[in-house]
């Protein structure tokens, strides 16, 4: 979180993500989303990160053979 404060990026927790030993957060600009695993006594570990969508665009593709 402080490297994104730093940066000047701007960030929300994600409360759907935050349980347990994890917390998540979002980086507001880009949707990326951030979720670490904080074990008793450790530094957090960075665990799973996700931008919004896979850059598909399936609208492309519904055209089937005879178009």
């Amino acid at each position: 979180m402080s490297a994104l404060d730093r940066g000047g990026c701007s960030w929300e927790p994600h409360a759907a993500l935050t349980f347990g030993n994890q917390c998540s957060l979002t980086a507001i600009a880009s949707g990326a989303n951030f979720t670490f695993e904080i074990s008793e006594g450790e530094e957090p570990v960075l665990s799973v990160m996700g931008l919004p969508g896979d850059g598909h665009d399936c609208s492309a593709g519904t055209a089937g053979p005879d178009h």
